[in-house]
């Protein structure tokens, strides 16, 4: 349990001779600090601590008023802690720190239903999120909820504990073999919600700040520049894979979402520029029309939308067939995280194309001939450089490229052995040189070793 303790800071004495008095509480080797007073460094006692003697009062120093204010301080602290435990509230720096700043923890909540709250921070959430994240977090609480119901495991605000946890790992992993990171994306949301019903006073259960299951990182699909093109210039008899290679060719080029490309009109088209606002971030992008787009785009003159009308549904199943057909089939790494394990397997490339995969190409592409990082950022809509780096992927070229220049005067002998005769040869060469022997002479000489 956190305790108050007061010490003094000796290096810090102000002009008259007082040293600040700190109270420290620490935490798992770590402390923090508030100054509660002062005094001179001879009349604090260090084993009490307080202040030992009177000091002289012509400066109206009071010693007994400040011994008070460090009983109640600690007596004060001693009762919050001590309230925080009753309530299983676990304590942390940050709320030690509130403390010290005069925020307590309310520790009398609201009383809800856990389930009226979770409908709440759903209905909150539409404020501000897009559909497709409204959807995914109204997915996320049915299966939740069927959770509770497959395993009888009562879900309250008090019940949100590290047995809870488990289980539901056990659930998600074991019973239901739902992928890793799918464990990971619940685990997010069922995080966010704790907060955010904590912040609103419904309850005071901390415990869920120690459940971690951490996103893995998957494999990085797109299309090497060759593909594409390849992909771009076959010549299809079917129409509906024309279109889809159309669609998908168009987010390969701009890096843009499926959620975006299907909601494309020739109102974006403005003064040479595509403008558009990205559905699930809200970020404005404006990317002119360099060419290829112009190329897409008209197509299609009959219709207001850019692109052609396909659902997302068909638009990867369409897109994988029309890739096979123009013949990408390298076989391609592709891990997948099945309980706790990672199974890596290689699939013929066209069986892991997706709408997904045209923003990583547009990406992957961009950085690999030298666009820089700010640029593809601006064009994606991209915030977050952690976020870019999951989508980077280095091209081969690109590596050869750089190795190259950077081990160009390093390139051993192909042979050393071979290497150190036509040294030794190159010497007696020049030997013989010196000594007068002309070119064919030396040559001669050598040829009879």
């Amino acid at each position: 349990m956190a305790n108050v303790t007061f010490s003094i800071d000796k290096t810090n004495t102000d002009k008259n001779g007082y040293a600040p008095i700190k109270a420290n509480v620490a935490i798992d080797y770590k402390k923090k600090t508030i100054t509660v007073g002062k005094v001179k460094p001879r009349y604090w006692n260090k084993t009490k601590p307080r202040i030992s003697i009177k000091h002289p009062t012509d400066d109206g120093y009071n010693p007994e008023k400040v011994n008070t204010y460090l009983d109640n301080f600690q007596k004060e602290a001693k009762e919050y802690f001590d309230d925080c435990k009753r309530h299983n509230i676990e304590l942390t720096l940050d709320i030690i720190s509130d403390y010290f700043k005069g925020h307590k923890l309310n520790l009398n909540p609201v009383k809800i239903n856990f389930w009226d709250a979770y409908e709440d921070f759903l209905t909150a959430g539409e404020v501000d999120l897009a559909p497709n994240t409204i959807r995914s977090r109204k997915s996320k609480k049915k299966k939740l909820k069927d959770f509770e119901t497959d395993t009888g495991y009562k879900m309250t605000f008090e019940s949100i504990n590290l047995v809870f946890f488990d289980r539901l790992k056990e659930y998600m992993l074991h019973t239901k073999e739902y992928g890793y990171n799918y464990l990971a994306a619940i685990t997010k949301q069922i995080k966010a919600f704790m907060k955010w019903s904590h912040e609103r006073n419904f309850h005071t259960n901390t415990t869920y700040l120690k459940f971690s299951a951490p996103e893995k990182e998957g494999s990085i699909i797109h299309l090497t520049f060759t593909e594409l093109q390849t992909l771009i210039n076959f010549q299809f008899e079917n129409a509906k894979y024309r279109k889809v290679v159309d669609f998908y060719s168009f987010g390969c080029l701009i890096g843009a979402r499926y959620s975006d490309l299907k909601r494309l009109t020739k109102d974006n088209l403005s003064e040479g520029t595509l403008k558009f606002t990205t559905e699930k971030t809200n970020i404005d992008i404006v990317i002119p029309l360099f060419p290829g787009l112009p190329t897409i785009i008209n197509r299609y003159p009959e219709q207001h939308r850019l692109l052609p009308k396909i659902s997302n549904q068909k638009a990867n199943k369409y897109i994988k067939k029309a890739c096979e057909l123009a013949g990408i089939n390298a076989p391609t790494e592709y891990k997948t995280f099945v309980k706790n394990t990672t199974v890596k397997e290689f699939k013929p490339k066209h069986e892991l194309i997706g709408t997904h995969t045209a923003r990583k190409t547009f990406v992957c592409l961009a950085h690999a001939n030298g666009i820089d990082i700010k640029t593809i950022m601006d064009i994606t809509g991209i915030q977050d450089q952690q976020t870019l780096k999951r989508y980077l992927d280095v091209s081969i070229n690109t590596k050869m490229d750089n190795l190259t220049k950077m081990f160009v005067n390093l390139t051993p002998p192909v042979n050393p052995e071979s290497n150190k005769k036509d040294e030794a040869i190159k010497a007696i060469k020049e030997a013989l040189s010196k000594n007068g022997l002309n070119p064919e002479d030396v040559e001669d000489l050598l040829k009879q070793l």
